[in-house]
């Protein structure tokens, strides 16, 4: 019986592992008039497209079949966006490609305040080229840690980890729900495709209101601790 129990837990722990696959890109190619030198900037100048390339090869190719996450400690003095992209290769073969939603970055959050950001979905392809930007000019950045994570089809691990939220429904009309293991507060904004706050609430306890916006794609950052999420929210 005693084998037994050990069989069990060591089968637990397996399925933990194999739930998600973990990449440690290094975004110090940069491109177009970037400028890199421990921090990341977009300076006035640069070309609009310029941005930050991964480094470590190694981590190719990457797939997203049930999606996954890209989380990061960041630092800013001032307010900052940035966003990553995956293409199938290096320019100019660079279709298809998938990219994720703006994060933003607050100077009044603490510094190293971890971020994290969804990857869609994409069960057809895989990709050879992974690219940050920074889209505030002339800000300097700093980001630390910065980590792809890949979802297996298994119970994703951020689902089973203390300070994960989630986010549903989604799509969603007149309300949308959170839950977290965490009993830490919950700070919720919400964004429009121009990057522009159009709903805030803290302390949120399990539910918000959305009734005040109108159909369409926005982005939800969600603040619990020094844990900041962004997530997509379609609106009905």
């Amino acid at each position: 019986m005693k084998n037994y129990y050990l069989l069990i837990v060591s089968l637990i722990t397996f399925n933990l592992t194999m739930a998600q696959t973990d990449f440690f890109p290094v975004y110090d190619g940069i491109f177009d008039g970037t400028v890199y030198a421990q921090t990341f900037t977009f300076p006035t100048g640069a070309q609009a497209w310029a941005g930050f390339a991964n480094n470590n090869t190694s981590i190719y190719p990457l797939s997203y079949p049930n999606g996954g996450q890209v989380s990061f400690k960041a630092t800013v003095a001032v307010d900052a966006e940035v966003y990553f992209r995956f293409e199938a290769n290096p320019y100019p073969d660079v279709d298809p490609a998938i990219v994720t939603a703006n994060v933003l970055l607050l100077a009044s959050n603490p510094a190293e305040t971890v971020y994290t950001v969804d990857i869609p979905a994409d069960a057809s392809n895989t990709y050879n080229s992974a690219l940050m930007y920074v889209v505030t000019r002339d800000v300097e950045v700093s980001m630390l840690e910065t980590k792809i994570t890949q979802n297996a089809s298994t119970a994703s691990v951020d689902d089973l980890t203390a300070n994960s939220v989630k986010m549903y429904p989604n799509p969603a009309k007149g309300v949308v729900n959170f839950t977290s293991a965490s009993n830490a507060d919950l700070d919720v904004a919400v964004y429009d495709l121009l990057g522009k706050e159009v709903l805030r609430a803290n302390a949120v306890q399990s539910q918000l209101n959305i009734s005040s916006l109108n159909p369409g794609m926005y982005f939800v950052n969600m603040t619990q601790g020094t844990t900041v999420s962004t997530k997509k929210l379609v609106v009905r």
